[in-house]
C-alpha cells in the first residue's frame, strides 16, 4: 500500500514538473498571425460635410448610405469594396443614374467586418448585372453597420 501511495504522488509530482516546464516554455513564444487582413479598403464617397444636418439634406439621391464623423466633419460613403476593379463596377451604375461618386483608400479597423467584406468580394466578381450589386452593396453596408458602427 505505501508502495503505491509513493508512486501515484511520485507520478502527480513528475506530471506537475513537466507541465510547468512545458507551459513556461511557451509563455515566452513570439507568435505572429497566421491571416493578416488588409484594413484598408476602397469606398465610393458621397461628399463631405459640416454637420450632420447638412449631410442629410442632401443625400437624398441614394437609397442607403453609411456616415464617418471625423475631424468635425461628416462624410457620406455608398459603397464599400477591397478591390479597385469592384469599386468601379459600383461606381459605374450610380455614373449612370447621374450620382457623381470619388473612390477614396479609407482604413478600416475591425477584422470582423473585413473578413465579411471579402466574403461579399466574391459575389461582386461573379456578377456584371447591375441589381445584383446594388443589393450585394446594400449587404456590405449592412454588415458595416453591424460590425463598425454599432460596435463601437
Amino acid at each position: 500500500m505505501k508502495n503505491m501511495l509513493f508512486w501515484i504522488f511520485f507520478a502527480l509530482g513528475a506530471g506537475i514538473i513537466l507541465g510547468k516546464l512545458t507551459f513556461d516554455r511557451y509563455e515566452n513564444l513570439q507568435v505572429q498571425p497566421v491571416i493578416n487582413l488588409n484594413d484598408n479598403i476602397y469606398m465610393l464617397k458621397y461628399g463631405t460635410y459640416a454637420n450632420l444636418d447638412d449631410m442629410y439634406n442632401d443625400v437624398t439621391s441614394v437609397d442607403r448610405y453609411v456616415y464617418i464623423e471625423e475631424n468635425n466633419q461628416v462624410t457620406a460613403y455608398v459603397g464599400a469594396a477591397t478591390t479597385k476593379k469592384n469599386a468601379n463596377k459600383i461606381k459605374d451604375i450610380y455614373n449612370n443614374k447621374n450620382v457623381n461618386l470619388t473612390l477614396e483608400k479609407v482604413t478600416i479597423n475591425n477584422d470582423e467586418f473585413i473578413q465579411n467584406l471579402n466574403e461579399y468580394e466574391k459575389l461582386l466578381e461573379a456578377t456584371n448585372d447591375e441589381k445584383s450589386l446594388l443589393i450585394i452593396e446594400n449587404q456590405i453596408l449592412s454588415c458595416y453597420e453591424k460590425t463598425v458602427v454599432n460596435d463601437e
